[in-house]
């Protein structure tokens, strides 16, 4: 039991592994690539048509089409400080920019204001066109008159109007298709849209022959005219190392492009020069004001110290204050030295005090009357020592009489010097401390004039370095320059960028090559039928047992005793691969059916049946597609009798079996009368029966049956057959078709299946070359003068090659 499972699970294991293999094989399919290039070739004259084609209308646009012209120019844009001097007033008053924002600058050069600046200038919004014999050519600098719009500018949105010239100095002005004015040149004319102006333009361009032609011209709004030059003016970076900036426009006059880029190259450096004279200018201003500012601070602080100081009586603190601090000084020592007098006058007073006379020494007198009484009064006190007289003695009497005097004069002189002293001392005290006061007050006035003068220094030296900067603001704007360079000067090439012709045929070559491959490709992916043999063996795992090309001349027989054709020999390989397929269980019985119809079924058996008859056997085909029988009509028999009446027991076997007439061994069991139900009458014993016999009489039976995808009359009759052969056909069988026979070759309910492929054509169309083998792949692809429509045709006998 265990074993029987396992066979079991096995047994669907391998099923469903075939089952996912098939339906994977089918759905990765995609369209035979050999048979796209062969169908490929046999079109090509449909890729010259349409190369030829494209190429024309390239040719065509080339000739017609406006060309367009690009005008480049290169800025080079330098640093903030990198320009004349260096030293600008922006960078000394500490605002110094650091590197040039390119971005910022590519806004300015594409700023409306500045492109409609050059529109205004250089008239961008009017532009003049001539009429030629196919198109409109326009002018910009070979235009003989321009039209020139006063101060207030052109206030339309768009107009168009003619200009001939009828006379010198006379313009006729053509207004809505035939309103006309005749104006004179250089003659104000006022229309709704703005007053202007007809003018005669001079110059080396300038082609006068248009004068007698209708110039156009026509004018748009500026803003309109200022967006249309944004789309074709571009502003890059360079390369990224250098603040370099690539000006581009594109334009159908190169000269109105180098125009363009001129002014407005122009007008941006005059935008630079503009900011740093108001940026100067500016700064000029708040200087000068800042100055003037400062001056006014700064004598009001002038007024407020000459304030303090005259209150104070001081005309310079500085030197006052010392003056007070020595003269104070010049006080004390004065009180010092009187001190000092005074000491010595005591010392003297009390020296002369005592009953003794003694030497007068060491005491430093000032006075010279008080010196020189010393001098006396010692020089009479050493005279009486030296004398050494006795008291009594008249002489030393008088001697001490003279002293005594002395020493009274010299009381009464250092009485005298002492009052001096005294009063000397008072004024010195008195002179000290004034000077102590009023150096008492030199603090109080000091902070004063401090408090004062404590933002003096600040404002000073702002006020220096706002001249400094004035000069120097002077000297940029005197040397002011652009900071922007041209480095190359606005040109053009001469050549146009568009149409560009190689471009344009390269294009168009490849479109005229791409257009009908992808109607071959789109044609070949699309296509839902059989092809070749390929298709075949990627929608189906049945066999093939052969293909059969399609005849050349449409006949219905192809195979004869003596006939050598490529057909007649894939019939033959046929025959050959049946008995490989019969020979096991002497499988006589053949049957034929197909998808649908018109498949080649008839053809097929009829052809068959003969080649096999040709081998010397005898061979019936039955005409058992009892709804649309088709063998008797192509053989030109009668229906009567046949198998319909057969199976309904009207007729006997005799009467349902006629010669073929195309040879003794070739039988044919016609349909008879066509059965209201043929499945019915095939499932009446008498089929079975009928078999049976025929099996008794031939060697071979063909069985010529309904579409098995259409009735289920080959389903019904494969029960007596021991080969089934399915016809599919080029360009006709649909792959779902042959699908739907794969499934019913899986499903089982044919058994011995093969497939011939019939109507294969030449290679060219589809890929495919004649004849397939079974078992062993035999190929007839070209004949090679094996078969007779593929012997060469005999030379004449005086052709130019056998001369």
């Amino acid at each position: 039991m265990e074993n029987n499972n396992n066979n079991n699970n096995n047994n669907i294991t391998s099923t469903t592994s075939q089952f996912s293999s098939r339906i994977s094989k089918q759905i990765n399919y995609t369209f035979d690539s050999k048979r796209l290039i062969a169908s490929i070739l046999s079109n090509w004259y449909w890729f010259i048509l349409s190369v030829a084609v494209f190429i024309a209308a390239g040719y065509a646009y080339i000739r017609y089409a406006t060309p367009m012209y690009e005008v480049k120019s290169s800025l080079l844009l330098e640093s903030a400080g990198q320009g004349a001097g260096g030293d600008d007033v922006l960078s000394k008053l500490g605002m110094k920019q650091g590197d040039v924002n390119l971005y910022n600058e590519i806004n300015v050069l594409r700023s409306q204001d500045l492109i409609a600046k050059a529109v205004r200038n250089l008239n961008l919004n009017v532009h003049y066109w001539i009429k030629s014999r196919i198109k409109e050519n326009e002018v910009y600098e070979e235009a003989p008159v321009k039209v020139f719009f006063d101060t207030n500018g052109y206030i339309g949105n768009s107009v168009e109007f003619s200009l001939k010239q009828v006379a010198n100095g006379l313009f006729e002005l053509t207004e809505n298709k035939n309103q006309k004015t005749r104006i004179a040149t250089d003659t104000w004319v006022s229309r709704p849209y703005g007053k202007f102006k007809i003018s005669y333009v001079h110059g080396q361009g300038v082609n006068t022959g248009y004068l007698g032609t209708d110039i156009m011209v026509k004018i748009e709004n500026e803003s309109a005219a200022v967006q249309n030059i944004l789309g074709d003016f571009k502003v890059l970076v360079g390369d990224g190392r250098t603040s370099m900036l690539e000006l581009s426009y594109v334009n159908s006059m190169p000269k109105r492009g180098v125009d363009f880029i001129q002014k407005i190259i122009q007008y941006y450096q005059e935008f630079e020069l503009s900011n740093k004279q108001n940026i100067a200018a500016k700064t000029r201003d708040f200087i000068a004001k800042r100055q003037q500012e400062l001056v006014e601070t700064l004598k009001n602080k002038d007024n407020q110290v000459e304030g303090i100081m005259r209150n104070y009586g001081i005309a310079d603190i500085g030197a006052q204050s010392a003056n007070y601090a020595e003269n104070k000084s010049e006080s004390d020592k004065r009180i010092n030295q009187i001190s000092e007098a005074k000491q010595n006058l005591g010392l003297l007073r009390t020296t002369i005090s005592s009953s003794k006379y003694p030497v007068i020494a060491g005491i430093t007198l000032k006075d010279e009357t008080l010196n020189g009484l010393v001098m006396q009064y010692n020089s009479a006190v050493q005279k009486m020592e030296n004398q050494d007289l006795p008291a009594s003695n008249p002489i030393r009497v008088q001697q001490e009489t003279n002293i005594e005097l002395l020493k009274k004069q010299i009381s009464e002189a250092a009485n005298k010097n002492e009052n001096m002293l005294d009063v000397g001392m008072r004024n010195a005290s008195r002179e000290a401390s004034t000077y102590s006061s009023l150096m008492q007050t030199v603090p109080a006035l000091n902070k004063s004039i401090n408090d004062v003068k404590r933002e003096y220094d600040v404002l000073q030296s702002m006020y220096l370095m706002l001249f400094q900067k004035g000069l120097e603001n002077e000297i940029m704007l005197n040397a002011a320059s652009n900071k922007s360079k041209v480095l190359v000067a606005p040109y053009n090439t001469g050549v146009p960028i568009s149409p560009v012709k190689k471009t344009i045929y390269g294009v168009l070559l490849l479109l005229g090559l791409a257009v009908p491959a992808s109607i071959l490709i789109a044609k070949e992916v699309l296509n839902n039928k059989i092809g070749n043999e390929k298709d075949i063996e990627n929608l189906t795992d049945i066999p093939m047992i052969g293909s059969v090309g399609k005849s050349k001349n449409g006949a219905d027989i192809v195979v004869g005793e003596h006939v050598r054709t490529g057909i007649a020999e894939q019939f033959r390989l046929i025959r050959a691969n049946l008995e490989f397929m019969t020979v096991a269980n002497n499988k006589k019985v053949i049957l034929i059916t197909s998808s649908v119809s018109e498949e080649g079924k008839t053809f097929i058996s009829i052809n068959l049946g003969l080649t096999i008859a040709l081998a010397n056997k005898r061979v019936l085909i039955m005409e058992f597609d009892l709804r649309k029988p088709k063998i008797s009509e192509r053989l030109n028999l009668s229906r009567d009798g046949g198998i319909s009446g057969y199976l309904a027991g009207l007729v006997s076997l005799d009467k349902a079996i006629k010669p073929s007439g195309l040879h003794d061994n070739l039988y044919i069991a016609n349909c008879g009368p066509i059965p209201p139900n043929p499945a019915e009458l095939l499932l009446l014993p008498r089929c079975k029966e009928l078999f049976a016999e025929l099996n008794q009489l031939f060697d071979t039976i063909i069985i010529d049956t309904a579409p098995i995808g259409m009735v289920s009359d080959a389903l019904i009759l494969s029960q007596y057959s021991g080969v089934n052969l399915l016809v599919t056909r080029q360009a006709h069988t649909i792959k779902d078709h042959l699908r739907m026979l794969d499934n019913i070759y899986h499903e089982g309910k044919l058994k011995n299946v093969a497939i011939i492929f019939n109507g294969v054509e030449h290679q060219k169309k589809y890929g495919y070359g004649y004849g397939y083998g079974y078992g062993y792949g035999y190929g007839y692809g070209n004949g090679y003068g094996y078969y007779e429509d593929d012997m060469p045709k005999k030379k004449k006998l005086f052709s130019k090659k056998s001369k």
